[in-house]
């Protein structure tokens, strides 16, 4: 990815990344108030969360220093973001929704979501390239 696009990658990256270090003292506060399976639950979106924020970080850095962001990178950030978006997803099916809401789940959701179009946005794919 280059030219104006790289621009509008940072931005999505820089908003999700933000979003995730602000989202992980709020899942650290609210562990010990739930029962074992959901503390379980919640410490995989704690791991996810830290991976995704310093994914997002580096992204960044690729944007400023090199004005370029490799397909390689768009892949890991959409995978990582499965994975978020997947955490997320688990905690909506056992917290309450108040809870949910504290540990933006939907606000993170909506920044993984579109992170991940901006892969869809690129080039495309090998395959699709071959035909």
């Amino acid at each position: 990815m280059k030219g104006q696009k790289v621009y509008e990658c940072k931005a999505k990256c820089e908003e999700l990344g933000k979003c995730c270090h602000n989202t992980k003292n709020r899942v650290i506060e609210k562990m010990c108030e739930v029962d074992k399976e959901e503390c379980k639950k919640m410490g995989k979106f704690l791991k996810c969360l830290m991976v995704c924020e310093c994914l997002c970080c580096y992204i960044c850095t690729c944007c400023c220093e090199h004005e370029e962001v490799s397909s390689s990178c768009l892949s890991e950030l959409c995978g990582k973001c499965d994975k978020l978006m997947g955490c997320c997803k688990g905690l909506l099916a056992c917290l309450p929704k108040d809870m949910c809401e504290y540990l933006n789940c939907e606000k993170i959701h909506k920044c993984c979501h579109e992170c991940k179009g901006m892969k869809s946005g690129s080039k495309g794919s090998k395959k699709s390239k071959k035909k």
